[in-house]
């Protein structure tokens, strides 16, 4: 019994000096379910995900931070934990030669793993729904999300838990694994057993720079819209560079000994290989902070300009018959209403079915200047797409089209040609494809055709499209009222603005930024949390050298400097490898729709600030290495 109690008291001792460890991943856990959290409540949020309160455009934003925030708690907690598993090793080989049995050590790593997983999820899901009600004020608040409503989402919490429980259980299966096959003797060794390893080649060294440099020409000469997949390649291509340069890094290492910093890379150089790995992690998580960040200064720009683009009128809507067919004193009334002066106004008849809208060439050519020469019986497709809006277009035209006309008869028009020229505002009242016609065939149509509906598009351009917020939501409802439709077909002949496609689009590129922010947060926490680690697992071993150095003389401030320049080494390596691939994927990626410097402004500028936050975490490092 007396045994019993001693191996328990030996158990609580070991768990109380390791509480700063345990703080450490405790913490860390803590933000990412939180962060998972959040997003999940954000994502199954009904009044956010609605397409009817809630633009697609808005909304879709919530995927990528949430699917990059599952996945980095998939891979990373694990990662995490065997870091901070690495440093107790020693002590489970010492209760072992003290009598403690291998199926007990299990036991007892399997019980403080689960402790740890339940308080972190507790805690983890009570600060994700203070940070899920953050979330919902911001964007309602700040951002102007007026429609979407708080409400609570149990279902978030069931996926957070799930999502969990299979992080927990890979970590479980990994280190019964590793126990099982453990001896003694690798235990107390395990700190020391992955520094064994080959020193770096030279050759190798230039494989993995070539690599990168291959991976750069690829993306500037083969990425273009048709060819976003060569994204994902010139990715791969370059991470496996990134992995074998930093791999052989330790030839630059010894050259630059050889010059100066000899003491300092020797520290570096004692645990190169765990250098290689960290610095590998540290590496892909700083160059997804920059990259995610800069993107998000480029699409507030490009966004923002697609709004306008889209939207060559600043109020466009579709008469048919009662519906939308307010009287023209009655809108004149209530723009003057707001100061809004008119200072262009179209209409453009046009037909439409569920595939296509029909407009005669004719019309068009006199109400937009163009020259648009149709033969009888074919057509000319209307693509009304910026080539350089960031996003692919099919440009694929169809060749032949057939109408219904009255007593089963049909008419059969062949494609004569393609154009690409933005008439009509991009709104729901349109089908996706419009054709123009010659304007016999475009009468023979609308006098005998019961598959079409003649419709009439109403455009407006005025003084000050930017003060024509509320005008524009005055009249959508006064149109609403005197509709009398049900929302489901209302919402067909919603009037589009340009005030609020651009709202739209500068919403959408607020929420992306701000929730990003979060991502990009977790993963440089994450950069450092690596790093520091690591420092912290080498200071035992790093004692014994400096009181050697303090025997032969060496100063505080030497002593300083040596640890300082060790540090740059940690941090600064993966973070300057980071900043060149970051800033050249932030140039790459926009420079085929012209937002190349724009990327590389952005890019540069959350580099600079991640540079002096490392700086100053490197200082911070530094001093508590020196006082311990």
């Amino acid at each position: 019994m007396n045994k019993q109690m001693e191996k328990i008291r030996i158990l609580l001792k070991m768990i109380w000096y390791n509480r700063k460890n345990y703080i450490l991943y405790l913490v860390c856990n803590i933000f990412i379910i939180a962060f998972f959290q959040a997003f999940l409540s954000i994502g199954e949020n009904e009044s956010f995900m609605s397409a009817d309160k809630i633009d697609p455009m808005i909304s879709s934003n919530i995927f990528a931070p949430t699917v990059l925030t599952a996945l980095f708690m998939i891979l990373f907690v694990p990662y995490v934990y065997e870091a901070f598993l690495k440093s107790r090793k020693q002590e489970y080989a010492v209760l072992i030669t003290l009598g403690v049995t291998q199926y007990e050590v299990i036991c007892n790593m399997l019980l403080e793993c689960l402790i740890i997983s339940i308080v972190s999820f507790c805690a983890g899901i009570v600060t994700g729904s203070v940070l899920s009600v953050f979330f919902f004020f911001y964007l309602h608040k700040v951002i102007g999300l007026r429609s979407m409503k708080w409400t609570l989402h149990l279902g978030a919490y069931v996926s957070v838990g799930k999502v969990y429980a299979l992080v927990v259980i890979i970590i479980l299966l990994l280190n019964i694994v590793r126990f099982l096959h453990a001896e003694i003797l690798e235990l107390f060794n395990a700190r020391y057993k992955e520094e064994k390893g080959k020193k770096g080649s030279n050759i190798f060294l230039l494989f993995g720079i070539l690599l990168i440099i291959v991976a750069v020409i690829v993306m500037l000469y083969a990425y273009n819209f048709e060819k976003t997949y060569i994204w994902f390649i010139s990715t791969a291509i370059i991470i496996t560079g990134i992995g074998i340069m930093l791999a052989n890094f330790d030839c630059i290492f010894m050259k630059i000994r050889s010059v100066k910093w000899k003491i300092s890379l020797s520290f570096v150089l004692q645990y190169i290989k765990s250098w290689r790995m960290v610095s590998f992690i540290a590496a892909i998580l700083f160059i997804s902070a920059i990259f995610f960040t800069a993107h998000c200064g480029v699409t507030y720009q490009n966004f923002t300009r697609n709004a306008l683009t889209y939207s060559p009128y600043d109020l466009f809507y579709v008469q048919y018959n009662d519906i939308n067919n307010m009287d023209q004193k009655e809108i004149m009334q209530t723009l003057d209403k707001y100061d809004i002066t008119i200072t262009e106004e179209k209409r453009l008849g046009l037909l439409r079915n569920s595939f296509c809208n029909i407009i005669s060439a004719d019309d068009v050519n006199k109400k937009y200047g163009c020259t648009y020469e149709v033969e009888p019986g074919y057509f000319i497709q209307l693509f009304q797409f910026d080539i350089n809006d960031g996003y692919e277009h099919d440009f694929q035209a169809n060749k032949q089209i057939t109408i219904g006309l009255g007593n089963h008869e049909k008419m059969h028009l062949k494609l004569q040609g393609k154009s690409n020229k933005i008439l009509m505002n991009s709104c729901r009242s349109l089908a996706d494809i419009t054709l123009i016609v010659n304007e016999q065939d475009f009468m023979k149509i609308r006098n005998h055709s019961n598959d079409c509906i003649y419709e009439t598009a109403v455009m407006f351009n005025f003084s000050q499209w930017k003060d024509s917020g509320n005008a524009m939501q005055e009249l959508q409802e006064k149109m609403s009222r005197m509709n009398e439709l049900p929302m489901e077909d209302q919402s067909a002949y919603m009037l589009s603005s340009k005030i609020e496609t651009y709202s739209v689009a500068k919403q959408s590129s607020e929420v992306l930024t701000f929730l990003l922010l979060f991502v990009d947060i977790l993963f440089l926490v994450a950069a450092n949390i690596c790093i520091f680690y690591k420092i912290k697992s080498e200071l035992k071993e790093e004692k014994h050298i400096i009181y050697k150095l303090y025997r032969v003389g060496i100063t505080d401030q030497e002593l300083w400097k040596i640890l300082f320049e060790k540090n740059i080494c940690y941090y600064f390596v993966s973070l300057i490898i980071a900043i060149f691939i970051g800033v050249f994927y932030s140039y790459s990626v926009n420079a085929i729709y012209d937002y190349g410097k724009i990327g590389i402004i952005c890019g540069m500028g959350v580099s600079g600030i991640i540079m002096f936050i490392q700086f100053v975490v490197i200082w911070e490092i530094t001093k508590f290495e020196t006082k311990r």
